[in-house]
């Protein structure tokens, strides 16, 4: 089963964390520009491959997943449970952003 997010979680050092790690391929103002990864705002309750501009592996757009805590948690833990092939992303540096203390 997967793991839930931890309650009570360090928003100050995840946020550095982002800054360092995930910040080099994401972005998560509105209306950001993609880079190595898709602009991350509005992600919860997107279905994956969807964000418009980006382009995407044809796993990505196949994979049907639609984001949610439930989802992005299982994904980032073995991401190719969900997306098959084509994953690009640093996973790891995004779970330990998420999981944060």
């Amino acid at each position: 089963m997967a793991k839930k997010a931890k309650k009570g979680g360090n928003e100050k050092k995840g946020a550095k964390t982002f800054k360092v790690k995930c910040s080099q391929c994401h972005t998560v103002e509105e209306g950001g520009a993609h880079k190595q990864g898709p602009n991350l705002y509005g992600f919860f309750g997107r279905v994956s491959g969807k964000a418009d501009g980006y382009s995407y592996s044809s796993a990505n757009k196949k994979s049907g997943v639609t984001w949610g805590e439930d989802t992005l948690f299982a994904y980032l833990e073995n991401p190719k449970k969900y997306i098959k092939v084509g994953i690009q992303m640093h996973v790891l540096f995004c779970f330990y952003w998420i999981q944060t203390k």
